[in-house]
C-alpha cells in the first residue's frame, strides 16, 4: 500500500479551504462594535453602505465601515453650500435676498423638498441658512448660490482660483452664466463648470483635505459627478460646526420663518432630522434621541437614506456620518438614523477618555556621549496625552513605540526634542507625542577630546590614510634592501677588478 503523504493531504485541505471560505475583512479603523449586542429596539446590524464616527473632542476616529466609499451624498450636501454662503456672503445675517425666476424653473419638476419659498420673495440669508438646513430646501439653495453668483458677475466678490470675471465665456451683461441644459429624466444640472458658488464648494471641499469628493449642484439631486465619502462628509460636517450660527440652526426642531414681503403669516418649518422630533413619523416609528443635536439628512433614489448627525452626552460630541441606506429607504424606515443612534449608544457607554501618557513620564533612552559619567540620557513624553479608548482598555494594552537617534552628544538642554513616541492600541495608531530630553546635561572637554581622538584613530578613512602610509614606508625599506645590495653587488665587482 502505498504510504499516505501528510503534509501533501493538509497542504490540499488548506487550499481548499483557502477557495471556499471568503477573505477575513481588513483591520478596520476605530474601534470594534459588536452589533449583536442589546441596544433595544435598534440596529442588530449595520443597515448603512458605510458608517464613520468621530469624536469631536479628542479628534479621534472611533468606528468606521467602508469610510472612503464614493457614495451620493444627497441633501448632506447643503453642509458645504451654509459654508460656502457663511463665508461668501458680506454680512449673511442682515443681506436682503431676493429668490429669482431661475429658481422655480430649475426646480420644476423634480419632486424635490423645498422650503416654500416664491419667486420674488424677499428673505434675509440667515433666514435663507435656516430654511436651507431645516426643512432641507433645495429653493433656499439654489437662492443662495444664484445671489452669490451675481454678486461675483458684477465684481463685488473674489476669491482665489475663482474663474476670471472677465473671461471672454461670462456674459457681458453681469448675469449669471447660464446653467447646462438638463439631461435625461432624473439627472439634474451640473452647475460645476458654470456656477462660480459651485466651483467654491470644491475650492473649499480640496481645501479641507476631502480627496474623494465632487459637488455639482448646491443641493444635492443626483448626478453622476456629485459624489462623496462618509470620511470626507465628516470632515466638512466638522468645520462648518466652527461657523457662526451652524450648531444652532441645525439643533432645531422646527424653525418658525418670519413673515415676509409676499407671505404675512409665520410659517413653522419643522426638521427633516426625526432624531430631534420626539413623535411618531407617517409610518409610525420613533427615531428620537435624546442628546442628538444635529446635523443634516439626505435621500433620493440613488442615495438611500443619510444622515449626518451629532450628539452630546457627559462632557462628549460625536459626529455620526450614515450613507447608503437602500433597503430603509425602499421601506420608508430610517434605519441610517437607528445605526447612527445605535453607535451614539454604544460611545456614551463605552468609551472614555483616558491620559495614556503625562508630561515627564520617562518613555525610553537614548546613548549620550561626551558626558562625565553619564552614558545614557533618560526621554520624558512632551505633554499629556488624553484619547478615547474603550473603557475595559487597561494602561499595559498600550504599545509605546520610540522614534530617536542611535545616540545623542552633551551639551543637551532639558526639554529639547530628541524623538517621537507612538502609542498604538489594537494595531491601530491613537497618538503620537514629541520626546524630550528629562533633564540637562553639560559637556565634558576631556571626554569629549578623549573620544574624538579615540574616534579619529578608529575612522575608517584615517586607517586607510595609514595603511597608504604604512603601504609606501614598506615599499621605500624594500626599495633600500634592494639598493643597499645592489650596492655591495658593485663594490665586490669593484674589488674583483682592482685584483
Amino acid at each position: 500500500m502505498k504510504k499516505l503523504d501528510w503534509k501533501k493531504s493538509i497542504a490540499a485541505a488548506l487550499a481548499v479551504l483557502l477557495l471556499i471560505l471568503p477573505p477575513l475583512p481588513a483591520g478596520a479603523e476605530g474601534f470594534t462594535y459588536n452589533w449583536d449586542s442589546d441596544q433595544e429596539d435598534d440596529s442588530k446590524e449595520p443597515h448603512c453602505k458605510s458608517l464613520y464616527m468621530l469624536n469631536l473632542d479628542t479628534d479621534t476616529v472611533v468606528y468606521t465601515l467602508n469610510p472612503d466609499q464614493e457614495l451620493p451624498m444627497a441633501s448632506m450636501t447643503k453642509i458645504m453650500t451654509f459654508i460656502v454662503a457663511c463665508e461668501t456672503i458680506p454680512d449673511i445675517e442682515h443681506a436682503t435676498i431676493t429668490v429669482p425666476q431661475s429658481v422655480a424653473d430649475d426646480l420644476e419638476g423634480t419632486g424635490s423638498s423645498l422650503a416654500g419659498v416664491q419667486v420674488g420673495e424677499q428673505l434675509t440669508g440667515l433666514e435663507l441658512l435656516n430654511l436651507l438646513m431645516v426643512p432641507s430646501g433645495n429653493d433656499a439653495a439654489l437662492t443662495l448660490m444664484e445671489y452669490v453668483d451675481s454678486l461675483y458677475a458684477q465684481g463685488r466678490i473674489t476669491a482665489q482660483d475663482a474663474p476670471d470675471p472677465e473671461d471672454p465665456g461670462a456674459p457681458e451683461d453681469g448675469s449669471t452664466p447660464a446653467p447646462a441644459v438638463q439631461q435625461e429624466y432624473g439627472a439634474t444640472i451640473d452647475y460645476s463648470e458654470t456656477s462660480f458658488f459651485v466651483q467654491q464648494m470644491n475650492a473649499k471641499a480640496r481645501e479641507l483635505g476631502c480627496r474623494n469628493t465632487h459637488f455639482s449642484n448646491p443641493h444635492g439631486l443626483h448626478n453622476e459627478n456629485h459624489y462623496s465619502t462618509a470620511r470626507d462628509m465628516g470632515t466638512i460636517a466638522q468645520y462648518a460646526l466652527t461657523l457662526p450660527n451652524f450648531a444652532e440652526i441645525v439643533r432645531q426642531a422646527n424653525y418658525p420663518k418670519p413673515p415676509t414681503n409676499l407671505n404675512p403669516d409665520k410659517e413653522n418649518h419643522p426638521n427633516t432630522n426625526k432624531l430631534l422630533r420626539n413623535y411618531p413619523d407617517e409610518n409610525g416609528n420613533t427615531y428620537f434621541y435624546t442628546y442628538a443635536n444635529g446635523i443634516k439628512t439626505g435621500s433620493h433614489d440613488q442615495a438611500g437614506f443619510c444622515v449626518a448627525a451629532s450628539a452630546t452626552y457627559s462632557g462628549y460630541t460625536y459626529i455620526v456620518i450614515a450613507m447608503g441606506d437602500m433597503e430603509g429607504y425602499a421601506q420608508g424606515v430610517h434605519n441610517e438614523m437607528r445605526d447612527a443612534r445605535t453607535l451614539f449608544r454604544w460611545a456614551f457607554t463605552s468609551l472614555g477618555k483616558k491620559t495614556i501618557a503625562t508630561q515627564g513620564d520617562i518613555l525610553s533612552s537614548v546613548k549620550l556621549e561626551y558626558a562625565y559619567q553619564q552614558d545614557e540620557l533618560r526621554l520624558a513624553a512632551d505633554r499629556n496625552v488624553s484619547v478615547m479608548l474603550p473603557n475595559s482598555v487597561d494602561q499595559s494594552s498600550i504599545i509605546v513605540t520610540v522614534d530617536k537617534p542611535e545616540s545623542v552628544q552633551a551639551p543637551v538642554r532639558k526639554g529639547e526634542q530628541l524623538g517621537t513616541a507612538t502609542l498604538s492600541y489594537a494595531n491601530e495608531v491613537v497618538a503620537t507625542v514629541p520626546l524630550v530630553a528629562a533633564e540637562s546635561v553639560a559637556r565634558s572637554d576631556l571626554i569629549a577630546g578623549w573620544e574624538q581622538g579615540r574616534s579619529l584613530l578608529t575612522s575608517p578613512w584615517f586607517i586607510a590614510v595609514m595603511a597608504v602610509i604604512a603601504a609606501l614606508i614598506a615599499v621605500y625599506l624594500i626599495l633600500v634592501v634592494f639598493y643597499k645590495r645592489k650596492q655591495r653587488a658593485l663594490r665586490r665587482v669593484k674589488k674583483f677588478r682592482d685584483l
